[in-house]
């Protein structure tokens, strides 16, 4: 097979499994269908540092497709802590370490967390194969983001996350 094409499918599974990660992540939103448990009993500021994190990893991996498909050598980097990430918070809450709740796991936020988690090792995987298959030969394209267009999008970007840590803190909180 040859390297170049190799290289594309790894940057299309990275990307890929990027975006399955995002969607997985997104559906579980606190106040949806999935994730309806209660966390009143946790301080609304660690709820909803960990809410920012959760919002701002879903978001990196979604706008991480665009870069690893652009084989920018930091895209896979950070892929790979994406992955870890994912995979850290899904083995924190499958294991009631955290976050706790008493009301007891829905079966679809299961089913969620176990797929989620077994996604993450195929995304470590991919990730570290771009990124060291991303030699010299494979220069990565220059990547033009107009001043304007890219602060467009990133106040866009802003306001949508900070809509969703509200909505899924007050959730959470039962509000």
């Amino acid at each position: 097979m040859c390297a170049k094409t190799m290289y594309d499918k790894i940057k299309y599974l990275t990307a890929t499994l990027l975006l399955i990660s995002f969607v997985l992540l997104s559906i579980m939103i606190p106040g949806g269908a999935i994730e309806t448990r209660s966390f009143t009993h946790i301080d609304p500021y660690i709820l909803g540092s960990f809410n920012i994190f959760l919002t701002f990893l879903g978001m990196t991996s979604l706008l991480l497709t665009y870069f690893v498909i652009r084989k920018l050598k930091w895209a896979y980097f950070i892929s790979i802590i994406c992955a870890a990430s994912y995979l850290s918070v899904y083995a924190l809450d499958l294991a009631g370490i955290f976050p706790i709740s008493p009301d007891q796991m829905p079966t679809g936020l299961f089913v969620i967390e176990i797929v989620g988690s077994i996604i993450s090792i195929p995304l470590v995987y991919f990730s570290i194969l771009g990124l060291s298959n991303n030699s010299n030969d494979n220069k990565p394209e220059v990547v033009n983001i107009h001043s304007k267009k890219f602060a467009f999008i990133a106040l866009i970007l802003i306001a949508v996350c900070v809509n969703i840590i509200i909505f899924a803190t007050k959730s959470a909180m039962g509000n």
